[in-house]
């Protein structure tokens, strides 16, 4: 049997050959792997690049193509979310500031009708070829006079909604006994009341005698539901105020048996400056500002609760203050009786 050729023998006389075989593997191995990995890696992170550039340029509709399920797939799936984030702020801040624009003409029109009719009165009442009887100028001054009041209820409102909505004021809250914040509305409408010979009935059920909130604005709430729902009750029509249980909530509601509001203004009935004279058809009832609604939605809103407009079946208009009760969350607080029948 012969002997085996020295190890060093075979790799000198096979190695080189050996090293050339192994290096043309590598490299056929390494442009294979850039071809199938490497290369649509490259690509995907091209077109990542090219996106984040759109995003940059302004394009907050670009987004990454999220295939693949490595680094880049999730790297492309953080920058769409960060796109979709931006787009999200985009939209706010475009609506925020079509809003803002709608709100600066809503109050320069509001401030210009009393403005107009103050200015147009006192030029003539200053006016030295212009020669008016006593009478005449009284009137003149009446109408400057309720005109000046009208103005100065509008600004009021106007804080009081810039207050409301910019967190600007901290609310007393406390128990309040919701018998008590329906008999200060109804002294405060009673000589229109009386005048209309409307029928109130205040309704308080046992259960929901009491709500937990700052009894000032949620009396300023009612007033302005009241003052809206007497505008519109006809002479001998009928107002409720009730308040009920409701689960995790208390309700209270003020019903009036006016014309009732159309379903396609019950969206916008709590927007700034909406006119919800105007929509009660059949009225020719005076309008207001067009904030006291918004401020009641403010209001319930810094409560925890919610505002709603229905038109019940049998006519007129129903609006609904939800509250939350405080009883869910553990207080206990002393009942009051029950009311029933007023005037």
């Amino acid at each position: 049997m012969p002997a085996s050729p020295p190890t060093w023998i075979v790799v000198q006389q096979y190695g080189p050959t050996l090293i050339w075989v192994g290096v043309a593997l590598l490299v056929a191995g390494a442009v294979i792997a850039s071809l199938l990995i490497f290369r649509p890696t490259h690509n995907r992170l091209r077109s990542l690049e090219a996106a984040a550039r759109a995003l940059g340029e302004g394009r907050s509709d670009v987004r990454a193509s999220e295939a693949g399920g490595d680094e880049v797939t999730a790297l492309s799936r953080e920058f769409n979310r960060m796109a979709d984030d931006l787009q999200q702020r985009a939209s706010a801040l475009s609506a925020s500031d079509a809003a803002r624009r709608q709100l600066l003409a809503d109050v320069s029109h509001e401030l210009m009708t009393p403005l107009t009719a103050i200015r147009g009165y006192t030029e003539t009442l200053t006016m030295p070829a212009v020669k008016l009887d006593d009478q005449t100028r009284r009137r003149y001054l009446d109408v400057v006079n309720q005109e000046t009041y009208k103005l100065e209820a509008i600004i009021g409102d106007l804080l009081d909604v810039a207050r409301l909505e910019g967190g600007g004021e901290t609310f007393d809250m406390r128990p309040v006994s919701v018998e008590e914040l329906f008999r200060r509305v109804l002294d405060r409408h009673d000589p229109a009341v009386r005048q209309k010979k409307i029928r109130v009935t205040v309704d308080v059920a046992p259960e929901a005698a009491d709500v937990m909130g700052d009894a000032n604005r949620l009396e300023q709430a009612l007033q302005n539901l009241a003052s809206n729902a007497i505008r519109h009750i006809p002479d001998g029509g009928s107002l409720i105020l009730r308040a009920e249980a409701d689960p995790g909530a208390v309700r209270l509601v003020v019903q009036d048996s006016g014309p009732g509001i159309p379903p396609e203004h019950l969206p916008h009935i709590f927007d700034r400056f909406y006119k919800g004279d105007a929509s009660r058809a059949g009225t020719n009832v005076p309008s207001g500002s067009g904030l006291g609604l918004s401020i009641v939605k403010a209001i319930v809103a810094k409560h925890g609760g919610e505002v709603r407009a229905v038109n019940p079946p049998g006519g007129g208009a129903i609006f609904e203050v939800l509250l939350p009760d405080h009883r869910s969350s553990g207080e206990g607080l002393q009942e009051t009786r029950r009311p029933g029948e007023l005037f």
